[in-house]
């Protein structure tokens, strides 16, 4: 996801903070350099940098 674009001023907006959200999303804090504009934005979380990535690597195994 590129950076957001500042309401104000147009300048692009730096990632600052990411939080946990909701189950398959996070929260994300964006400033602006130039007139500090802040604002947070709620984003699907990549699936390959959650817990359940070993599911991907056939770490899953049937119960014993």
């Amino acid at each position: 996801m590129p950076a957001p674009r500042c309401p104000n001023c147009q300048t692009r907006m730096i990632n600052v903070a990411v939080i946990e959200g909701p189950e398959g999303f996070e929260q994300r804090e964006f400033e602006c350099r130039k007139c500090a504009h802040a604002e947070v934005r709620v984003v699907a979380s990549d699936p390959f940098k959650s817990d359940a990535i070993g599911w991907t690597k056939s770490e899953l195994n049937p119960p014993k």
